[in-house]
């Protein structure tokens, strides 16, 4: 719980932390300012920025693409621009950098995709403009917008592109289109069944399956989010043409299922244009085909999502008004949530839909009546379990589920009433969400909103506060009055605190809505006051809300002394009192500071032990609690200073600079760093102020101490703490200063700087260098200023009217937000390159006579020169420019396709005046001398590890850095992206947000041009900078690796391709440390290099060179090391998650070219040269690249045969064989011949008899040689099968067995007979053939005739067929291969093994019978042993057999049966208990397919003999049940009823269970479709065997006079002859079944069902038969746990009655309190469905209100709690009405000893029975009419038993309940009522 509380305030508090922190955090990193969040996973949602920016049309800004010598000069509209561009400092300069770029990008592309150039030119050119769009967004016209989205098109949809590079392009392409609204139908079209045969390539391919085709596990997302976005651009005939191709998928009881399903949910569009309604041809069908299955399937999820979809791009245009009851009783059901005391988990629980889906949907359909009823209903049914005491497994899917409607609902309000016209279709006015209709709907969710932001689970908690914010939006005075209600009191209360944690954090979270109430304002200064104490330095947690909670609040209100205004004659009433009480910020202010000083007062007491080390960063020796106060502080602090008037904030700043200056803090303590940063905020964000009241003082106290302290710091190096404290201060307010410090005396400054750089101690040193970095950026980076939430120029309000608190939480539009900046001018950069001069560049002079040796210095001394480097490099980066010579020659061949950019690196500051540094360019001349420097340490003092770690951090600002991290901005946009969340408004237009946000928006933009560095151009500067990082990468000592490895890592993610220009770098060392014990370290470093961090290993990249040249460099690594394993292992791993297939020929993408043609016809031919020029070119560039690709092809034979010959070889380390084993089973593919000797390799392990692991990495591969070398199936087409379907009402075809494919089940009688017939007779294998129509042509498998037969062998067969041929005639092999498979302690073969099955069947199939010889024997011992293992080996090799001989000719097939069906009876006849699963296995696998092929087989299975012992005849059953139920196959319908005639004959045997469990799965395939064919029975129905067989059991329903006979059977049999024990024997069958039926049926059951509810009821309580009894209890349970249809409500209903209502006296008391127990469960899990129907309702109202007067006292009280729990779930309410009969009953009056009194007694007990059920009904509230019913009750506390125990129960049960919240329950009793309950309620004490 603590951990909770820790982590939802930092999460609350964390948004606005980053936002001012960050502000002067980049300012300050090396001098401890970073921010590392703690250790906490954020799940953000980081999309692209600009998915919030400013929608509409930037009119003051057009777009203007007119770069000279570029294009055209013309005005262009552009698709979608950034806006906050158009705000930045150097806005002018961008439409020429966004028109180079988008030319280079254009013709980059174009060029990549003509010429073939995918790598690198189409992935570096595509990376720029991902670039180009997350700098300038959409900023290209209509025609580029849709020549993009065509090229990506055809590239995602090319047969030939390669799937890595299909997983990339569906990024960019979904990128490109996921603004809808910018491209309409009418401007794009998309082929549909492009991307349907791309998916079908992609996700069904069985290459994937058979290791042929390594696919990206991305790939699979990524092009379902293609789909997502390209659906609304297929023709107006695609829906229909979707029916047609996958309607015959859909047999429920095929995998086709999920399929055909998944195809319609991805691809059917539901975005129409107005008037079209292409939905309405399917819409009745799936809806009716969805609500036809009861539980839920495997496709459930498609579906919904299909149905979601629809309703959401469709509001208000598709009826859901008769479904909504059934799919609401689904929502409900698939919760899972707990009813009743006896409740028996199901099968399949855990399956369920998605909860977006279940969100969405309600809120599609909320403009309907009866949904908004529903979603009342539903709120109120599950209302108790998100009380905080009922949590369970349960609760946070209900939370998940039930918290995102409010988000729906703004999100279609948002739709409705403020979304920007476009050609997408409006919602229809008359479905508009009225206000009514969203009050009702809060009002429902609010109860339970109010209790789930109590829950002690963190996730539930955050979800509500989000909901809470939501609907604070929609109707804000009906929450927030409810917050601040429950606020004011926690502040007062001592003793519960995580109350006052949920309050204040659900407030805060809702501030912006506070404003929208009425008086609203008027809570802001008594809630700033209320909640200071909540600063404690004694309780971290309610200070960490505290500061969040006062950080919101302050953002929003500007702390401004309006007081003076009170008397302007144009206030309203409130607003004068608002004038008045603004008066208090000051005093807010002041206490407020005051409290967060004493904070970090009291948290100095440990300035030594764990914070003394300065070895570490300050943020790595926070505690967590440290962490979360420092963030929390610093954002309160910041937020005060730039929200107070200058008034206030000169007072608040000179209590902050007398803290600072009377006291010194440890520099390395996080007080001090943080007391430091509050400092800088002050100069960065009110430098007007904080210049005399900060800025000017710290530098004068710098001043002033290190003058009195010159001398010392010269000759002493102990640190001067005094000293430290004021140089840190110094570092930070300098870091944010701007041109400020130019009006102080900087000369002053300089000399202080001279001075401390004198010192003696090293740890001041550190601190002093920090002071250069920090002056350098603050006078050259760009940043702007005024902050501040309200800016009266922005208003339009004139100065003399603006009054601040009128504008408190005031949004405007972006366009009006005015923005200043500090930019630096030539004074800074002047200064800055005075620094340089007088600083760094005599400090570069001392390095290079280091360097020659003429100077040498000592570590010492090096170190702290170099620090000094690495600062003044930190500081001016911003003004060090890249240089621009590039190393083109990174690829393997030319290529005619620029790939650098003429201007790589985006625009950052308005002047690109350069800073140079001995006249000379600053990196390459750093560089010129720090290499140098590296190797006199490298040479002479390679141990100095400290001055190497400088060097490494230098090179790697030469490479990169330009003023920011990476790191550092990517922190600032996820706090923004919380901060939209938390500030931002959900619902209106999103153009108009707080200032702040807008602000903070526009810094982004700003500061993430710094830093994106990906796609950067390899020059030779970064090209010598890398291959010195590898060279300390794999130096000697173990931290400059790590660091070396991070930053070359670092540099290969940012530049692409550059790794082919080290790899041989890196093999060389990797080389030359093999067989050197010495170099040990060095083939350390070489290896992590190879494995690679993020971006990669260089053992996935996509180049064969590369390939080819690292596995046999790292087979030679014979290393036994702890860490050469490990490497290797996780090498191993990342192949496995990241190797995907590489192409080795080059193939033109043809439709791509012809789209990149148009687009280079477009652009300035003088740029891109003539058409004959480019046709020319292209010509000579295509014949390069069939080079290439025999380049390719030999680079990858000659990988190969390298790793064979090794693995062959056997004379290494058993990792290096597994390893090249592992390598060589990618290397099997189909666009290159197959290696004979690579087939070899893999047969060989699989029957190695030292490495098990060898041989499960030699299955795999096996089967992809036997996929290569499969002989291609010859197939035939049926067509005009689909015309004579029978088409239904709505379209669709007849479903199950008609007429016109009887042709496909099976009939015994029309089974081949003889060779002609067998071999000319298609057979069908996929079972959804037929069943939902035929498609318009059908391809099958030709008949055996027609299929290319095995030749003679071995000569007919090809090299690899005949290696694999020979491997498998050795009878030495085949002999070595059994014993492995079934040894008894082989760990890969511990159960039925697929893969080995698989081999089998490939290898049957191809060389038909050509091994039966051989394995017979085998088999035959294999079958005769009692043996598991023995069993499992042979069932895997005969299902292969079996599977393996479908297409045998008719005389192979003939003998196979012939031998193999002894060996199955043999085998069925030894069956074990151990064993029995294999065979189950066997029996599913060898009976796939046509039935008509297999009926050999099923024969066997059918052969149930009566000698069998009960085990045998139970195994044979399951064997049987396997074969026809692991797969259920429609077409068996003949099979079927011949398996329910023999379970039939079987039903009385003792092996029950299994007769049962086979009737429950012949049964649960009984599947009733909207579009079934009525007129054939589809399969052996349940209704008619259960009507059967009732018959010979209802007479066990005995009277109870005779339950208690002696001898049951005997009665039974003297009542009935002969017929006692068969039909009890037969009852203790079906209620094993009934269990199973209904627990895996997939539709609803029949009414027959609850025919056996009494006689389940009446042998639950029967005591004598404890199996019997838990049986009826699992069958009660299940039976009222499943979903009803309403005939089966009805029955339910029905039954109920009987046992209830019974008046004969034949039902006994026990059968009535269960009866009632299963009512009130069932009624809950078909809620909506038994409530839409009045008449059921009254009838359960009856049953439960009747029963409070039943004679038995258990049946009584059983009726009391279901009437209890049917109010409590809503289902049915206590009127008046009701409550007065209870209250009259209450009353009758009674005298007790009379014999009229007993009936009068009871009467009275039901009246108080109804009363205490009310009470029961609201166990955690007090309801309108409960403090009457308590006085009431306590009337009857001395009425006689049973009564006076009644009320005692409810009373106590009443005190339990409402114990924790009495103190404000009691407030709704009044004085004369609680002065009755005292008594009751309070127990008397023992003196009493």
């Amino acid at each position: 719980m603590d951990e909770s509380i820790d982590l939802l305030a930092f999460k609350i508090c964390h948004f606005l932390v980053l936002r001012v922190i960050l502000w002067c955090g980049p300012f300050c990193r090396g001098g401890k300012m970073e921010i590392n969040l703690p250790d906490t996973e954020f799940q953000l949602d980081v999309e692209d920025l600009d998915e919030a920016e400013n929608e509409e049309e930037d009119l003051e800004h057009p777009g203007i693409c007119g770069h000279a010598g570029l294009s055209r000069k013309f005005a262009h509209h552009y698709q979608q621009q950034l806006s906050a561009n158009f705000l930045l400092p150097y806005s002018a300069q961008l439409d020429a950098e966004s028109s180079l770029w988008m030319q280079e990008i254009k013709e980059g592309l174009a060029k990549s995709v003509i010429l073939g150039d995918f790598r690198p030119g189409l992935i570096i050119w595509s990376t720029r403009l991902e670039q180009y769009m997350r700098l300038f967004g959409r900023k290209f016209t209509k025609e580029d917008h849709i020549q993009l989205v065509k090229l990506y098109f055809e590239l995602v949809t090319d047969a030939n592109m390669e799937v890595s590079l299909i997983s990339r392009m569906c990024q960019i392409l979904c990128d490109l289109l996921r603004k809808t609204e910018l491209i309409s139908p009418t401007d794009l079209q998309l082929s549909w069944r492009k991307l349907y045969e791309t998916y079908e390539r992609i996700q069904y391919d069985r290459d994937q399956w058979h290791g042929l085709l390594q696919v990206p596990d991305s790939l699979g997302t990524n092009f379902t989010l293609v789909l997502n976005c390209c659906r609304c651009y297929f023709p107006q005939d695609a829906t229909r043409e979707m029916l047609d191709t996958w309607r015959p998928l859909l047999c429920p009881h095929a995998p086709s299922m999920k399929k055909g399903i998944r195809y319609f949910a991805h691809f059917l569009p539901t975005v129409m244009a107005p008037g079209e309604e292409h939905w309405r041809l399917w819409f009745d069908e799936f809806l009716g085909l969805w609500l036809s299955f009861a539980s839920v399937t495997s496709w459930e999820n498609d579906i919904i999502s299909l149905f979601c979809r629809l309703a959401l791009d469709n509001l208000g245009r598709v009826d859901w008004t008769p479904y909504i009851s059934v799919i609401f009783t689904k929502f409900l059901r698939n919760l899972r949530l707990p009813v009743g005391k006896k409740r028996v988990k199901l099968t399949g629980e855990k399956k369920s839909f998605d909860i977006a889906s279940a969100a969405i949907w309600p809120a599609c359909m909320l403009h309907e009546d009866l949904c908004l009823t529903a979603l009342e209903d539903l709120f109120k049914a599950v209302e108790l379990y998100f009380h905080p005491s009922n949590y369970g497994d349960w609760t946070a899917k209900l939370s998940s589920m039930l918290m995102k409607i409010p988000q729906c609902i703004v999100g279609r309000v948002n739709l409705e009433r403020y979304k920007k016209p476009s050609w997408l279709p409006a919602v229809p006015v008359t479905a508009h969400l009225s206000d009514d209709r969203i009050r009702r709907f809060a009002l429902a969710m609010k109860p339970i909103l109010l209790l789930n932001m109590y829950s002690k689970h963190i996730g539930m908690r955050l979800e509500t506060l989000f909901a809470l914010k939501n609907l604070a939006e929609l109707v804000p005075d009906l929450i927030v009055p409810e917050l601040l209600e429950r606020l004011y009191p926690a502040l007062d209360s001592l003793t519960e605190p995580h109350r006052l944690t949920a309050s204040m954090s659900a407030v805060t979270i809702c501030m912006r809505s506070l404003f929208s109430i009425e008086q609203g304002r008027s809570h802001v200064l008594p809630l700033l006051m209320a909640v200071l104490p909540g600063i404690d330095s004694n309780d971290y947690r309610k200070s960490t809300c505290t500061f969040s909670f006062l950080t919101c609040l302050v953002s929003m209100v500007p702390l401004e002394d309006c007081s003076d205004s009170a008397d302007r004659t144009d206030l309203s009433e409130e607003e004068r009192s608002l004038c008045h009480a603004s008066a208090g910020f000051e005093e807010f202010a002041l206490q407020c500071f005051d409290r967060c000083l004493m904070y970090i007062s009291n948290s100095t007491n440990d300035l030594h032990g764990r914070h003394d080390s300065v070895s570490r960063d300050i943020n790595e020796r926070m505690t967590r609690e440290e962490k979360f106060t420092r963030l929390g502080m610093s954002s309160l602090v910041a937020t005060i200073i730039y929200q107070c008037s200058d008034q206030i904030c000169a007072s608040v700043l000179q209590q902050l600079y007398s803290f600072v200056s009377s006291r010194y803090l440890s520099y390395n303590h996080y007080t001090g760093a943080a007391v430091a940063s509050f400092c800088a905020m002050a100069v960065r964000l009110r430098p007007a102020v904080a210049e005399k009241v900060i800025f000017e003082p710290i530098l004068k106290l710098l001043r002033d101490r290190v003058r009195i302290a010159a001398k010392d710091l010269a000759v002493n190096e102990e640190m001067d703490e005094e000293i430290a404290w004021t140089v840190k201060l110094a570092a930070e307010v300098l870091g944010s200063s701007g041109r400020i410090v130019l009006n102080s005396q900087r000369s002053s400054l300089v000399q202080c700087m001279e001075t401390l750089l004198l010192t003696k101690c090293s740890l001041l040193y550190k601190l002093v260098v920090v002071l250069f970095r920090s002056c350098l950026r603050g006078l050259l980076l760009t940043f702007p200023t005024n902050m501040r939430s309200v800016n009266s120029e922005e208003l339009d309000v004139a100065p003399d009217e603006f009054l601040p608190i009128r504008h408190w939480c005031q949004s405007i539009p972006q366009r009006s937000l005015k923005v200043e900046w500090y930019v630096p001018n030539d004074a800074e950069v002047d200064f800055a390159e005075e620094l340089i001069r007088q600083f760094l560049e005599p400090a570069l002079e001392i390095l290079r006579f280091h360097a020659d040796g003429s100077q040498p210095l000592d570590r010492k001394e090096l170190e702290r020169t170099l620090l000094l480097v690495e600062m003044f490099v930190a500081g001016a980066a911003i003004r060090f420019p890249f240089d621009s010579a590039t190393v083109n020659q990174i690829l393997p061949c030319e290529t005619a396709v620029k790939i650098y950019s003429i201007s790589p690196d985006p625009i950052i500051c308005t002047s690109e005046r350069e800073i140079l540094i001995a006249g000379r360019p600053a990196r390459q001349y750093l560089f010129d001398v720090i290499q140098p420097v590296l190797r006199k340490i490298s040479l002479d003092d390679e141990d100095d590890v400290k001055s190497i770690k400088i060097i490494l951090r230098i090179f790697r600002s030469l490479m990169f850095f330009r003023g920011l991290e990476n790191e550092e901005v990517q922190s600032r946009i996820k706090g923004h992206i919380v901060t939209g969340k938390q500030l931002g408004r959900n619902l209106g237009f999103r153009n108009e947000q707080l200032r702040l946000l807008l602000f903070e928006r526009l810094a982004i933009q700003h500061l993430r041009r710094h830093y994106d560095h990906r796609g950067s151009p390899l020059t030779k500067l970064r090209l010598a900078v890398l291959m010195e990082m590898i060279q300390l990468a794999t130096g000697p000592y173990r931290d400059i690796r790590i660091l070396g490895q991070n930053y070359f890592t670092d540099g290969m993610n940012n530049i692409r391709f550059a790794y082919r220009a080290f790899v041989d770098e890196i093999l060389n060392k990797l080389d030359q440390s093999l067989g050197d014990v010495e170099q040990k370290a060095q083939m350390k470093g070489s290896l992590y290099l190879i494995l690679g961090g993020r971006g990669g290993s260089l053992v996935n990249k996509h180049d064969w060179h590369t390939l080819a040249k690292c596995f046999p460099a790292l087979l030679k690594v014979a290393s036994d090391s702890r860490t050469a394993t490990a490497i290797f292992d996780k090498l191993a791993e990342r192949m496995d998650r990241n190797f995907s297939t590489t192409m080795i020929c080059i193939h033109a993408a043809e439709g791509a070219s012809r789209v990149a043609d148009e687009m280079l016809n477009l652009l300035d031919p003088a740029v891109i040269g003539s058409t004959d020029e480019r046709s020319a070119q292209r010509v000579v560039v295509w014949n390069k690249r069939l080079e290439e690709s025999a380049e390719n092809e030999r680079l990858f034979l000659s990988l190969s045969h390298s790793l064979i010959d090794f693995v062959r070889e056997r004379i290494t380390k058993p990792k290096n064989f597994h390893f090249a084993l592992f390598v060589l089973s990618f290397l099997v593919r189909r666009d290159v011949a197959l290696s004979v000797d690579l087939a070899n390799v893999f047969m060989d392990n699989w029957a190695n008899t030292s490495s098990d692991k060898a041989r499960a990495l030699a299955k795999h591969p096996i089967l992809s040689v036997m996929r290569c070398i499969k002989r291609p199936i010859i197939r035939t087409t049926l067509n005009g099968l689909d015309k004579n379907v029978p088409k239904e009402s709505m379209g669709a075809p007849q479903a199950g067995i008609r007429s016109d494919n009887l042709w496909l089940c099976f009939d015994e009688n029309q089974l081949p007979r003889n060779e002609k017939e067998y071999e000319s007779t298609i057979f069908v294998d996929k079972a959804h053939h037929g069943y939902y129509g035929f498609p318009e042509s059908l391809r099958v498998a030709s008949p055996v005739k027609d299929q290319v037969v095995a030749g003679d062998m071995p000569s007919s067969l090809s090299s690899v067929e005949r290696a694999v041929y020979d491997k498998m005639m050795e009878e030495a092999y085949v002999e070595i291969l059994i014993r492995l498979m079934s040894v008894e302690d082989s760990k890969q073969h511990g159960k039925f093994d697929q893969f080995t099955y698989w081999i089998f069947r490939t290898l049957f199939r191809h060389f038909e019978d050509a091994f039966l010889p051989i394995f017979l024997p085998h088999l035959t011992r294999l079958v005769s042993s009692k043996d598991e293992h023995q069993h499992r080996c042979a069932a895997e090799i005969l299902s292969g057999i079996v599977r393996g001989s479908k297409r045998w000719p008719y005389k192979k097939l003939l003998h196979m049966w012939d031998v193999v069906t002894p060996l199955l009876k043999t085998a069925l006849a030894n069956l074990s208990t151990e064993s029995l699963a294999d065979w189950g296995v066997f029996a599913q696998f060898a009976n796939e397919g046509d039935a008509r092929r297999n009926f050999p087989l099923i024969k066997i299975f059918f052969e149930l003999p009566r000698t069998d012992t009960s085990f045998q005849s139970s195994s044979r059953l399951y064997v049987l049940q396997s074969a026809f139920f692991g797969s259920f196959d429609w077409r068996r319908k003949e099979l079927h009823t011949k398996i329910l005639d023999l379970m039939k004959d079987r039903i009385e045997e003792p092996y029950r269970d299994r007769v049962a469990w086979t009737l429950s799965n012949l049964f649960r395939n009984e599947i009733h479709l909207p579009t079934t064919n009525q007129s054939i029975q589809q399969t052996p129905r349940l209704v008619d065997f259960l009507t059967e067989y009732y018959d010979k059991i209802k007479a066990l329903l005995l009277p109870p006079n005779h339950l208690n006979h002696l001898n049951h059977l005997n009665y039974l049999n003297h009542l009935i002859p002969g017929q006692g024990e068969p039909a009890m024997a037969i009852f203790k069958t079906l209620v094993k079944m009934i269990s199973q039926t209904v627990i895996l049926s997939l539709s609803f059951g029949p009414p027959q069902l609850q025919w056996f509810l009494p006689l389940l009821l009446r042998f639950e309580n029967d005591s004598r038969d404890e199996e019997l009894r838990n049986d009826c209890l699992t069958a009660l349970a299940c039976l009222s746990q499943i979903a009803l249809s309403l005939p089966e409500i009805e029955e339910m209903l029905t039954q109920v009655e009987t046992v209830v209502g019974d008046q004969t006296g034949n039902v006994p008391w026990r059968d009535r309190v269960l009866a009632l127990g299963h009512l009130q469960t069932v009624v809950f899990n078909n809620f909506f469905t038994i409530k839409s129907n009045s008449d059921w309702v009254q009838r359960v109202h009856r049953l439960a209100v009747q029963n409070l007067e039943n004679e038995s006292l258990e049946v009584r009280e059983t009726a009391s709690v279901t009437l209890a729990g049917l109010v409590q779930c809503g289902f049915i309410s206590l009127e008046k009405s009701f409550l007065d009969q209870f209250f009259r009953k209450s009353t009758t009056k009674y005298r007790l000893g009379e014999e009229k009194s007993a009936k009068a007694l009871l009467t009275r007990h039901a009246g108080i029975l109804g009363l205490t059920a009310y009470i029961s009904a609201f166990p955690y509230s007090v309801a309108i009419h409960t403090p009457d019913i308590l006085v009431i009750l306590s009337g009857h506390v001395n009425d006689p038993q049973p009564i006076n125990q009644t009320v005692s129960n409810a009373i106590k049960d009443f005190r339990r309940t409402h114990l924790d919240n009495w103190s404000e329950h009691k407030k709704l009793f009044s004085e004369d009522q609680l002065e009755r309950l005292t008594d009751l309620l309070v127990s008397p004490t023992y003196y009493a």
